[in-house]
């Protein structure tokens, strides 16, 4: 597997990868309309990694970190075995989710994403993609509550779920999900 930044071409592929792999993850959870929820989502999506894209070209050309990275593995073949996001900050759903209820991690990182296809995982392929996005900084994210070996394996990795605990609204099928800190 190859694991390099997501580039323009990429995009088309990562986009549908990512929608397909978020419905197969949560499928056994998430009710009958979180299928069609996500591929709604496609078009903007697409527009909002070509710009992620650029934009980590422009911080990269001036010397800077990028505020968000976005990674896509790859086989020997070229089809895509997974994917990982990061960005600093704080996404603005969490805001518009929780309102006034939103408290900060106190980690400047978030982990985005982080999928591998179902018949790859155990490869140590998600390991590698989260090293990738994370390396070894403090970080936060957000994990379906139903998903117990993905809290397992954020588990491994020095993440604990922060006491702060939510639902994931009506575009994500009204899952219950955890935020899981890492702070070394």
């Amino acid at each position: 597997m190859t694991i390099l930044p997501v580039t323009h071409d990429d995009v088309s592929d990562v986009v549908r990868a990512h929608i397909a792999l978020q419905h197969v993850s949560y499928a056994h959870v998430a009710d009958g309309g979180h299928a069609a929820a996500l591929w709604g989502t496609y078009d903007r999506r697409v527009a909002d990694l070509h710009d992620a894209v650029d934009a980590a070209a422009a911080a990269r050309a001036s010397g800077r970190e990028p505020e968000a990275t976005h990674w896509v593995a790859r086989t020997d073949r070229g089809a895509v075995a997974g994917l990982a996001a990061a960005f600093r900050g704080v996404g603005e759903w969490e805001h518009d989710l929780f309102g006034d209820a939103w408290r900060p991690s106190g980690a400047a990182w978030c982990l985005d994403t982080l999928y591998v296809m179902p018949h790859l995982r155990g490869a140590r392929l998600g390991q590698r993609l989260l090293d990738t996005a994370l390396r070894a900084r403090p970080a936060y994210l957000w994990v379906i509550a139903a998903n117990e070996s993905a809290m397992r394996f954020y588990e491994r990795n020095g993440f604990a779920p922060d006491g702060f605990i939510g639902r994931s609204g009506p575009g994500w099928g009204d899952m219950d999900m955890v935020r899981m800190v890492r702070t070394a």
